[in-house]
């Protein structure tokens, strides 16, 4: 305990020095409490991407492309802020492309299935993903459409290019100019798949999704293949960074054969807490969460240690 409390005390000397104490307590507590949230936005903001391109693709593939369509009965319309549902969880402000007939408006078969929960599976969130991760872009795009009946053959290709070299930006855009201040290692699941997710955070607590790995478990090799990648695309490494990842060993042995004796580690806080839950009963969760985030913003770590230690006498107890 007390080596890691010399570490974290190392890393903040600069910061604290500058902003000020409550600053940055305030600015570490925000981090670590809003690290699991950001991974899975991450995985959202891409099931949002692939959710748009399908209703465009599918609206072309409805009324044909704008040189040739199939009926001057049928008009392309403005797109519309909807929602849909990427796994069980339900997105709005998703732009859905309209159409418009005859007899008023043509509900895409698209917009219509991924209304329903399960219309947009996690299993094929896990594919769009996998593919990203092996840079397939064009093969996902085409995959993805075909997934809910729109024929690979009537897709145009101009649809495909530009879908694919916005998904080439986001996988491989480059990681220069972000100084980080903390990373975040976590394991996503979807679909069977395990995908090894990176997410930064500067100095001013701003949130930025780094990169993603697939792999069949969170072993060592997918972990380096992934701080491999944010490397390549200029993000620098450096022993003042703090790393905050769950129990997982194959994350933390990658970090400490970069890093040694120099790595700063941190335990992410909600995996924690989730841990503690787990090993109660349910009469006790909402107690013991309550007690854990409480100490979690004391501003003294002599505080701290002291609530948690009587937390740790109130769960024998219970």
């Amino acid at each position: 305990m007390k080596e890691t409390t010399k570490k974290r005390k190392k890393a903040i000397l600069g910061f604290k020095e500058a902003c000020g104490r409550e600053w940055m307590v305030e600015q570490l507590y925000r981090i670590y409490e809003s690290g699991k949230e950001g991974f899975d936005s991450m995985m959202l903001k891409l099931g949002r991407k692939m959710a748009e391109t399908i209703m465009y693709i599918d609206r072309e593939e409805t009324a044909g492309p704008d040189y040739m369509p199939l009926s001057t009965d049928i008009r392309k319309w403005a797109s519309q802020s909807g929602s849909v549902y990427i796994g069980d969880q339900k997105i709005k402000k998703v732009h859905h492309p309209r159409l418009r007939g005859p007899e008023g408006e043509i509900v895409l078969q698209s917009y219509q299935k991924m209304k329903e929960p399960g219309g947009f599976s996690d299993e094929l969130l896990a594919k769009v993903l996998r593919g990203i991760s092996c840079r397939k872009y064009k093969e996902t795009v085409t995959e993805a459409a075909e997934a809910f009946g729109v024929s690979a053959s009537t897709i145009s290709t101009h649809i495909i290019k530009a879908t694919a070299k916005k998904l080439q930006e986001f996988k491989e855009r480059s990681l220069s100019s972000f100084e980080p201040f903390a990373v975040f290692i976590d394991t996503v699941h979807r679909g069977g798949d395990a995908f090894i997710v990176g997410l930064g955070v500067d100095v001013k607590g701003k949130k930025m999704p780094l990169g993603f790995w697939q792999g069949a478990t969170e072993n060592h090799e997918i972990c380096e293949e992934l701080l491999s990648d944010m490397e390549r695309r200029g993000l620098k490494l450096t022993k003042r960074i703090i790393w905050i990842t769950d129990g997982g060993k194959g994350v933390i042995k990658t970090l400490k054969d970069r890093f040694g004796k120099k790595l700063l580690h941190q335990r992410c806080t909600i995996h924690k807490d989730r841990n503690i839950q787990r090993h109660l009963a349910k009469r006790y969760r909402k107690e013991a969460h309550r007690r854990f985030k409480t100490a979690l913003e004391q501003n003294s770590y002599k505080d701290a240690r002291l609530m948690l230690l009587d937390m740790e006498k109130w769960r024998s107890g219970a």
